[in-house]
């Protein structure tokens, strides 16, 4: 710009000297010489102006090319294209093409164009692009300019929308059946005494259990489970008593009703819901409950039919973790699901596992045995994507039980020994989870909810917006 304004003031200057002319000739001929001597001066101002309107043209037009070579690099095809937001040299590459494609028909030779494409640090990416280019000029050579240069630079932020795909895996056996609360476990131990619904000699039980099972030692079986007392499946028997099965439900509609509202019209949140469960009726270890899907609605009326597994008055057919998880693993590989995807597009998914479990699982056989939840029955969804877990406690559920030492004291005989002195049923889960992150500690109905929440939080996806 410097050389563009030295060269102007020359064109006055050159204009000053024909006025101071004028004045020492006389009226007659002078018109006539000013304009012989001015003509040139006037070519070169007019010249000027076309080759300065020129340079301005150009100039315009690279300045947009850098915008949409910025943008279209951060773009949702872009990413697509390249592989995901974390291949940025290919966005780029995509982002030069884009600038190539808007000046192809200037045939401008020399245009200097830079274009970097960087992680942001937080889930977003931002590309720089910038450009140099000498105009050449038509008629201001004359008065020394050879060209006119001309610059400028774009930066375009985005904040892409990241496609996640949710599994969230219920433990749905018999321990997922123990009341949400500390009041909730009065009320049904309260109930079960009130309705002579005990079962092998226990005054009360703080289990809504789906199982029918032996009365007082009898071979007599149970006309109704306390569930039905929980729940006034039969009856009206008084105020609902929650489960942790039903904050179970709760949590997964909270996230669904976020998901909702944060999702918009891109639906890029799915989720799909299973109960994980071995029904002895049927030896089915995997229950879908509802396929991958972005129907919000329909997918909270089908958590709300989530419910306890069946059983076996022996106990058979709760949780069989490891052949339950190899089931599903082997159902998604079946589905075409064998890595995690890069969430750029609904085709490329991440994944994430939620796994909601007390984490002990039962053996089969003629007696109820247990076993702790190894980690590595998660090794191969972790292949697939990021597993979080929310693990449900056991504490103070047998307060109103059975005595410690009692033939019938089921906890210390199933549960006890592998929570004290160390928990390795939380250990286990733990170590299931891809990270501690996300690994969480549930120890009644509403930690459930407060748990998914956070979990869900931890690896929501980011809004999409793009500024410049």
């Amino acid at each position: 710009m410097d050389r563009i304004q030295s060269a102007w003031r020359q064109l006055i200057q050159h204009s000053t000297s024909l006025q101071r002319f004028s004045v020492k000739l006389g009226r007659a001929g002078a018109v006539a010489i000013i304009t012989a001597v001015a003509a040139p001066v006037l070519i070169m101002i007019v010249g000027f102006a076309c080759d300065y309107g020129y340079a301005s043209y150009i100039n315009q037009r690279l300045a947009r090319a850098t915008d949409s070579a910025t943008l279209g690099s951060v773009s949702q095809t872009a990413a697509t294209t390249a592989g995901g937001y974390t291949a940025t040299s290919g966005m780029q590459a995509i982002g030069v093409s884009v600038f190539n494609a808007n000046i192809a028909d200037l045939s401008s030779t020399g245009v200097n164009f830079t274009l970097s494409v960087v992680s942001d640090g937080s889930g977003g990416v931002v590309a720089t692009g910038s450009y140099t280019y000498n105009v050449p000029v038509f008629f201001s050579g004359m008065i020394g300019l050879k060209n006119f240069p001309v610059s400028g630079t774009a930066k375009t932020t985005a904040r892409p929308v990241t496609y996640v795909n949710y599994y969230i895996l219920v433990d749905t056996s018999q321990s997922m059946g123990i009341a949400a609360t500390q009041a909730d476990m009065d009320a049904l131990y309260n109930r079960v005494v009130k309705y002579k619904n005990q079962s092998n000699n226990e005054p009360g039980c703080v289990f809504g259990c789906h199982v029918k099972a032996s009365v007082q030692g009898t071979n007599n079986i149970q006309p109704y489970t306390n569930e039905d007392l929980a729940h006034n499946m039969l009856a009206n028997y008084g105020p609902r008593i929650n489960l942790r099965i039903d904050a179970a439900i709760s949590a997964i509609q909270s996230i669904i009703s976020t998901a909702s509202s944060i999702a918009a019209t891109t639906q890029n949140i799915q989720f799909g819901l299973y109960e994980m469960q071995l029904d002895p009726s049927n030896n089915n270890l995997i229950t879908t409950i509802a396929s991958m899907s972005s129907n919000y609605t329909s997918l909270s009326s089908s958590a709300a039919t989530i419910e306890l597994g069946n059983n076996d008055r022996y106990g058979e057919g709760d949780s069989d973790f490891p052949n339950e998880l190899a089931a599903f693993n082997t159902m998604l590989t079946k589905a075409g699901i064998k890595t995690n995807g890069n969430g750029a597009s609904a085709t490329s998914p991440h994944n994430f596992f939620f796994i909601i479990s007390d984490g002990l699982y039962d053996v089969n056989g003629s007696n109820h045995t247990t076993g702790a939840f190894t980690a590595s029955s998660c090794d191969a969804l972790k292949s697939k994507g990021t597993v979080g877990t929310i693990y449900t406690t056991y504490s103070t559920i047998w307060k109103n039980n059975v005595p410690n030492g009692s033939p019938n004291d089921d906890y210390k005989r199933l549960v006890q020994n592998y929570t004290t002195p160390a928990d390795y049923l939380a250990q286990g889960l733990s170590d299931c989870a891809t990270s501690t992150d996300y690994a969480f500690q549930a120890n009644d109905g509403p930690d459930i909810v407060a748990a998914m929440k956070s979990l869900f939080q931890r690896t929501q996806p980011s809004s999409a917006r793009i500024a410049q």
